[in-house]
């Protein structure tokens, strides 16, 4: 198997790994506010953090270029997984090893993340 491939599959599992670690030993104890004024300062700020996160950056105003910039992941991993399909049903001897390296990242990146993701989640009765 691939390096790269490797790398894609155990790589939100050495993320997590590491923030336990930091949230472990480096990072202090969690925040308690004193007072109402603390605690809106707080939120104020995890409410800036998602929106930081949710921006762009392309820094215009314009939406269609908004939806072009977040239709580009779907497209690339469509593109990819098209050309994997293709070449494992038409090409005699089966899809190339690039090819097949590539679209085990992609599937990596959208299935192995939200596995986590919800392998991380406590059980709801």
């Amino acid at each position: 198997m691939d390096p790269l491939t490797v790398l894609a599959a155990f790589g939100p599992l050495a993320v997590e790994l590491g923030k336990s670690l930091i949230g472990r030993f480096i990072a202090p104890d969690t925040f308690k506010p004193a007072t109402i004024d603390d605690w809106l300062k707080m939120r104020g700020a995890d409410i800036e953090m998602f929106k930081a996160m949710q921006d762009n950056g392309d820094g215009s105003g314009y939406p269609w270029v908004s939806a072009i910039i977040r239709l580009q992941r779907p497209a690339v991993a469509m593109l990819a997984l098209t050309t994997w399909a293709y070449q494992s049903i038409y090409v005699p001897g089966g899809a190339t090893e690039t090819v097949s390296n590539f679209a085990a990242c992609i599937g990596f990146y959208l299935f192995g993340d939200r596995t986590l993701f919800y392998a991380r989640k406590p059980t709801q009765k």
